[in-house]
């Protein structure tokens, strides 16, 4: 597999625990069946977070929001995510993944039951709060796959996290549109229904935390730093949290107000179909072409592709008008995000020990909170002025600085890594 550059070399402390894991696992067919609970768990998880996606900004404007206000919920939420991502992440590295996970569920729980039962946009704000605070499902997860996978199948097993989210991704957009007929919090019940179905799973299908093997050494936190690229890593992250988050934020709105499907404004059951043909992508990019890729065009190309192509996508909102190009352009751009979260977030993970990758997944949901504290904002203030166009164009001009910076970082020449684990 083509890699970014960084030697092989394995720490004491992941040498120990990966030779635990080694003996107990039984190889990496072994390894890759344990990852079935957690794809299960996240994909039921996720199917709750597609219901509300396509809603919640329709929802919140017959609350009396606007399009400034839609992006200040997001914001808000990626607010209390910053906040609460490292130390949900170092929790789990000290107390074990299924504890931890179970919390952060039954605060997402509390959250939906409060957005269904909202009157009042002050409701709604304590919902997506609570939910935030308690908000770690996906980083908690990512680092449970990275625990229970090799070095050299850490994308797959990350990716397989990831095709769990597509699939609810996928799912629960269509369930969405099916019961919004039935009201507009229908949806939300619903959603509130499989994350406690979510926590059911999570109690019946993972291992107890006592079986957990890793040993956290509070005085042995990495220094990303001694990574020669790290910097340059946790800034393409950075530059692709802040444009995903620029897009998710306000293109429900975009669309309603630029097209049109049988007469009649996108509404949530039209931008339902647009997450599920997203969530269908991401299985197919995570099942398919990921692994294939990989074994032919470097990382780093392919963080570059599919950059570029995220740029094209974002040009393309600007300037078409009919819907067969439309459905281009979002192509290009769903295409090109799943490619670019898990080739990133592989890296970042094989960056550090077995037993830190609850916190460097919390720094990576940081990232990702920071991202979505600021792009709301400035999505929402343009969105708000009819300044459509100007959206568009800052998303892709953020695109084409990440395929740079990519470009940048396949030329430069790589030294060791203290925390590279190869197998």
């Amino acid at each position: 597999m083509k890699t970014w550059g960084w030697p092989k070399t394995i720490p004491p402390v992941t040498q120990g625990v990966m030779a635990n894991r080694s003996g107990r696992s039984g190889g990496r067919h072994t390894r890759m069946l344990e990852l079935i609970p957690t794809f299960i768990v996240v994909a039921v998880d996720a199917t709750g977070m597609g219901i509300i996606l396509p809603l919640l900004p329709f929802y919140s404007q017959r609350l009396g929001a606007t399009p400034f206000i839609v992006g200040s919920l997001i914001s808000v939420y990626a607010l209390c995510q910053l906040v609460a991502g490292p130390l949900v992440g170092t929790l789990s590295d000290r107390y074990g993944r299924r504890s931890v996970l179970i919390i952060s569920q039954i605060g997402t729980l509390v959250g939906f039951l409060l957005l269904a039962s909202a009157n009042s946009l002050t409701i709604v704000f304590l919902a997506r709060i609570i939910d935030g605070l308690t908000s770690g499902n996906i980083s908690v997860a990512h680092a449970y796959a990275a625990e229970h996978s090799a070095p050299s199948t850490r994308r797959q097993a990350l990716g397989t996290t990831s095709g769990a989210i597509g699939t609810g991704l996928l799912v629960g957009p269509v369930l969405s549109g099916l019961l919004v007929q039935f009201g507009d919090t229908a949806p939300i019940w619903a959603a509130a229904l499989l994350s406690l179905i979510s926590i059911i799973a999570t109690i019946g299908l993972l291992p107890p935390d006592d079986s957990w093997s890793g040993v956290l050494d509070i005085h042995s936190a990495p220094d990303l730093s001694a990574i020669p690229s790290a910097r340059v890593l946790l800034g393409l992250l950075i530059l692709f949290f802040l444009v995903n988050s620029m897009f998710l934020s306000e293109v429900a709105l975009f669309l309603s107000a630029r097209f049109s499907w049988q007469g009649h404004p996108f509404g949530a059951k039209e931008l339902g179909g647009v997450f599920a043909y997203a969530g269908l992508i991401n299985i197919i990019v995570q099942g398919l072409l990921i692994a294939r890729a990989s074994r032919f065009v470097p990382d780093g190309a392919i963080v570059v592709i599919a950059f570029a192509c995220m740029a094209a996508g974002f040009l393309g909102l600007a300037i078409v008008d009919r819907l067969s190009l439309l459905a281009l352009s979002l192509t290009l751009i769903i295409l090109g995000t799943p490619l670019i979260r898990t080739t990133l977030t592989a890296e970042l993970s094989r960056s550090v020990p077995l037993n830190r990758q609850g916190m460097i997944m919390g720094l990576n949901q940081s990232l990702m909170s920071t991202a979505n504290i600021i792009a709301p904002f400035l999505s929402g203030a343009l969105i708000d002025r009819g300044l459509y166009d100007t959206w568009a164009f800052a998303m892709a001009a953020v695109a084409v600085c990440g395929a740079i910076t990519a470009v940048g970082l396949r030329r430069r020449p790589m030294r060791k890594s203290l925390y590279r684990a190869e197998a």
